[in-house]
């Protein structure tokens, strides 16, 4: 799991122009994606930087895959193909919600997503068919007993959690209790956004 500083984290946001939150437990929630076309890993990493009640600034790191299984690329839900969220920033469009009956983070605004309808064993990212919508892409765990191998039926184009899920949706709900807060904003970016910091 690549684990960029938060120098790095605060470097990119401010080179692509994206707006970083500064009040005590405003999180940043910063996908991480590896640069691997191939799927099925949960290779990916999802930061969240943040001032605690000292006003120290924090960064926590959380085992992920930002892209859609195996599974679901060769038999994706939609016609169009499976969906595979598009870098960027987005504003505001998570709510603390539920996911399969347990408490997740709700996609609850518009994110922008290509659709791979190719069904082969390659991540498509720049494929030519976009949407900018909500297909209730969430932010979820996957196997809570014990770290999953495989990502498989876990993710159809969600953001998908793989260790230290309990410590994230708390901090989540920490969040929203001292700031009310009712919406989380969402940055994914390119591990070489990072690297080049």
């Amino acid at each position: 799991m690549y684990k960029p500083t938060i120098a790095q984290l605060k470097k990119a946001m401010i080179s692509k122009g994206y707006p970083l939150a500064s009040g005590i437990y405003e999180l940043n929630i910063i996908g991480v994606r590896n640069d691997n076309s191939k799927p099925n890993s949960f290779d990916d990493t999802i930061c969240v930087l943040f001032k605690d009640e000292y006003e120290d600034e924090v960064v926590l790191y959380f085992s992920c895959t930002t892209d859609p299984g195996l599974y679901w690329l060769k038999h994706p839900l939609n016609s169009a193909g499976c969906a595979i969220m598009k870098e960027g920033h987005y504003m505001n469009v998570y709510k603390l919600g539920y996911h399969k009956g347990y408490k997740a983070l709700e996609q609850v605004g518009n994110i922008s997503f290509v659709r791979d309808n190719d069904r082969d064993d390659e991540l498509d990212f720049n494929g030519k068919f976009e949407i900018n919508e909500v297909i209730k892409a969430n932010i979820h765990h996957a196997n809570l007993s014990s770290p999953s191998q495989l990502v498989d039926k876990w993710s159809a184009g969600c953001q998908v959690i793989n260790k230290g899920w309990n410590e994230f949706i708390e901090l989540c709900a920490k969040s929203h209790m001292i700031t009310e807060h009712t919406r989380f904003s969402y940055t994914l970016l390119n591990i070489n956004d990072l690297k080049n910091q």
